[in-house]
C-alpha cells in the first residue's frame, strides 16, 4: 500500500512540474558593485512566479551564473485585463508599480510613470 502511495505522489510531482514555464534575462545590471545580471522566471500552473536574480562581477560570467548565489523572490500573479498584477504570498498586498504581460514566448516587465501610464521594461524570452 505504502508503495501504492508513493508512486502516486511520484507521478503527481513530476507532472506538476512539467507545467512550469521557464523564462530567462541577461543584461548589464549598472550597479557598483556587480556590472553584469542574469535572471530566471518560473511560472507555473497555480500561478505562482518564482523569480532568481544572479549578480556576476562581468559578462564573461553569464554562461557559468548558477555558481554564483541568487536572490529568489516569490509572487502570485493574477490576470487584470491584458496585464498580469504580482500579488505578494504573505500579505496578499497588489504591488501596485509593476506588472506583467506574459505571453507564449515573452514575459515582458512593466513600471508605472508618475502620469500613471506604464512604461515597457525588461523582457525574457522563453526557454522551455
Amino acid at each position: 500500500m505504502q508503495l501504492i502511495i508513493t508512486l502516486f505522489f511520484t507521478i503527481f510531482i513530476s507532472d506538476v512540474q512539467s507545467d512550469e514555464k521557464i523564462y530567462f534575462g541577461r543584461a548589464h545590471n549598472y550597479s557598483t558593485v556587480y556590472s553584469y545580471g542574469v535572471t530566471e522566471i518560473y511560472i507555473s500552473s497555480d500561478s505562482t512566479m518564482t523569480r532568481f536574480d544572479y549578480k556576476l562581477p562581468n559578462k564573461r560570467e553569464w554562461k557559468k551564473y548558477k555558481k554564483y548565489k541568487s536572490e529568489k523572490k516569490i509572487n502570485i500573479i493574477s490576470k487584470k485585463g491584458k496585464y498580469y498584477s504580482l500579488i505578494d504570498p504573505i500579505s496578499r498586498v497588489e504591488n501596485e508599480m509593476h506588472c506583467l504581460k506574459i505571453t507564449e514566448n515573452k514575459v515582458i516587465y512593466y513600471y508605472k510613470a508618475e502620469d500613471g501610464s506604464l512604461l515597457k521594461g525588461y523582457t525574457f524570452n522563453r526557454q522551455k
